[in-house]
């Protein structure tokens, strides 16, 4: 006859096996959640003007507005050229020879120099009076270079992000994760030629040309108004 378990024996074992299965049934579902192969982080377009390039606009303007001629000249007639023509200067030379009676003491010539300072009246009121005109000019130069900077600050922002977009759409024909430039176009030139007769490939490298040429000129643009070189803007905005 067959010894039977104890049941105190047969609930433990019970036990032991329903927590074993416990934590090894959830497992394969919390890896497979965890993993960051199953998730592909997608890159977002912009929508809007971020504070970021709140900051950097700012930091532009300032540059642009210090490199700019016509600011700083309007700046320099509100200071002390703007009342160059008030005050006149006017230095004589003079030559001088004093005679001694005396036998023993010879006569002694020197030479001196007179300054005769003449200020215009009426002058001096029509510059005090244009000192304001002076600094409206002065502040429409600076409010001008500014909207310059920004017009050529979104332009380039719009640029690069239609770059994007066509770097994106190029995707389909050369089969890389990102083409973020031209020269990227190149390492792929065997299936790109053999796409040449589809029209699809053709407009979107096309695109892809044109949208790259834009972005550039874009830049060049920013840089001229700021008065920087192009690395220099993208040091900056890199920086932010």
């Amino acid at each position: 006859m067959p010894v039977g378990l104890p049941v105190s024996a047969i609930v433990y074992s019970l036990e032991i096996i329903f927590t074993l299965a416990l934590l090894i049934l959830p497992a394969p579902a919390i890896a497979e959640k965890g993993n960051p192969n199953t998730t592909k982080e997608t890159e977002l377009l912009q929508t809007q003007i971020s504070e970021r390039d709140l900051k950097i606009i700012e930091q532009l303007v300032a540059i642009a507005q210090h490199h700019s001629a016509q600011v700083q000249e309007t700046k320099a007639a509100m200071g002390l050229a703007a009342f160059s023509d008030i005050v006149s200067l006017e230095i004589s030379p003079s030559h001088t020879t004093t005679n001694y009676t005396s036998p023993h003491v010879s006569s002694e010539s020197g030479h001196t120099l007179s300054f005769t300072i003449t200020v215009d009246p009426i002058k001096f009121l029509s510059s005090f009076r244009q000192q304001p005109v002076m600094q409206a000019r002065w502040n429409e130069a600076r409010n001008q270079k500014r909207v310059a900077v920004l017009q050529y600050y979104f332009a380039y922002l719009q640029a690069r992000q239609a770059t994007k977009i066509a770097s994106y759409q190029m995707q389909k024909f050369t089969h890389s994760p990102s083409i973020v430039s031209l020269q990227s176009q190149t390492n792929s030139s065997f299936r790109a030629n053999n796409n040449l007769a589809n029209p699809e490939y053709v407009a979107a490298a096309t695109e892809m040309l044109k949208t790259n040429a834009q972005e550039r000129i874009a830049l060049e643009e920013l840089a001229t108004c700021v008065g920087l070189s192009p690395q220099a803007i993208i040091a900056l905005m890199n920086g932010q």
